[in-house]
């Protein structure tokens, strides 16, 4: 009788067991209420839970568990009421904050076997079920970290790349000044050292001594701007750091930045819009007529210069050539990209407040299988 109740007994167990590996704890970020003003996680968005079965997952899609995930401005402009022109929306109230990442498939369908790790626009959750469009195949580069992918080899390498190279129609050159906003931010610190290696001399614009400090003795540009100063203005500390004029501007903020530069633009100058960040937490960018507009456009006629804009998405044939540039300055170590991680799904919301109040320098990363706060090459922090 003690061997039958025994054996019913394990038998029951890896019944349980079996049921139980059919089944994942999801926690996801979805949206509550489209943010009226800055983002707030509290107020605009909710960490639910749920439990999926992988036996309901339809044949048609993958169930990935998601692994890092990338938190990005541009993921403001998709929770507004407005669909965003560029981005298009999050899908609604209750539906879950888009952000991209990549993770390993653990059901697959006809396109992506089991155990593939696949990068897109994955959604702030642990576990994503979607089809295959707009996933891809993550290709790991021997000794690159993981989460490089989300940065320097990622979205925001090409970002700053098609805007230092391919959408001007001159890239910045030997001696010329170049100034870069938001030049502490992923893209902008990017921008900034490929126009180091043109040979171009280099002001950063952002917020704060740390992140100036950042700028100067990490990034070993050429001067900062702390836009944040309460002693001088930004006009004034361009006009000692600039004296012979603007050639080159890669923006990422518009709005007061935009205009005081143009009012310092030199002959035959570039401006390159990039974003308009600040505009982003106020919701505004989906708000055409609350946009504050660059109100000395007429120094472009004045200067023979031109001001230029670009979606990425709109140059992808040119992200091969981007990649190769990346990944040769990468291993080199001629350009990084600093990485601040903070660790698990639950960190999601508040790191998307924090990337708006200004708290990091670089790439701010979620890596869901870490168990505490990390730290990348270079990183700073403050606002």
């Amino acid at each position: 009788m003690g061997n039958i109740l025994g054996s019913t007994s394990v038998t029951s167990v890896l019944a349980k067991a079996q049921v139980a590996s059919h089944l994942y704890q999801n926690k996801k970020w979805i949206l509550k209420n489209h943010p009226e003003g800055k983002f707030n996680s509290l107020r605009d968005a909710a960490l639910v839970e749920e439990t999926i079965d992988i036996s309901n997952v339809p044949d048609d899609k993958v169930l990935i568990e998601v692994e890092a995930l990338s938190v990005d401005a541009f993921v403001r402009t998709m929770l507004d009421k407005t669909e965003n022109n560029a981005h298009g929306s999050s899908g609604g109230i209750g539906q879950t904050i888009p952000a991209l990442g990549y993770g390993k498939i653990i059901k697959g369908n006809n396109k992506f076997k089991k155990g593939t790790t696949v990068t897109g626009l994955l959604g702030a959750n642990s576990y994503a079920i979607l089809d295959s469009t707009g996933l891809t195949s993550f290709v790991q580069l021997p000794r690159a970290k993981p989460t490089a992918s989300l940065g320097l080899l990622g979205i925001s390498g090409i970002a700053a790349y098609v805007g230092m190279f391919v959408s001007p129609s001159k890239c910045p050159q030997k001696g010329e000044t170049v100034v870069i906003s938001a030049a502490a931010g992923a893209v902008g610190c990017i921008a900034a050292q490929m126009a180091k290696r043109c040979g171009s001399r280099v002001i950063g614009v952002a917020g704060g001594p740390v992140k100036n400090k950042f700028l100067l003795e990490e990034l070993k540009l050429d001067g900062a701007v702390d836009y944040k100063c309460t002693d001088r203005t930004i006009g004034e500390q361009l006009d000692e750091l600039c004296p012979n004029g603007i050639d080159f501007f890669f923006d990422n903020v518009g709005g007061e930045v935009l205009d005081e530069v143009l009012q310092r633009i030199a002959l035959h100058s570039r401006i390159v819009i990039c974003g308009a960040v600040s505009h982003y937490d106020s919701g505004n960018i989906n708000k055409k007529t609350l946009i504050q507009g660059p109100s000395h456009y007429i120094k472009l006629a004045e200067m023979s210069s031109s001001m230029t804009g670009f979606n990425m998405m709109h140059y992808t044939k040119n992200f091969l050539s981007a990649f190769r540039y990346l990944a040769w300055n990468y291993y080199r170590g001629n350009i990084v990209c600093p990485e601040q991680v903070e660790p698990k799904i639950d960190s999601f919301g508040n790191c998307l407040e924090m990337l708006f109040a200004g708290g990091h320098c670089g790439r701010l990363i979620v890596d869901l299988t870490a168990a505490s706060v990390g730290v990348g090459v270079g990183v700073g922090a403050g606002a």
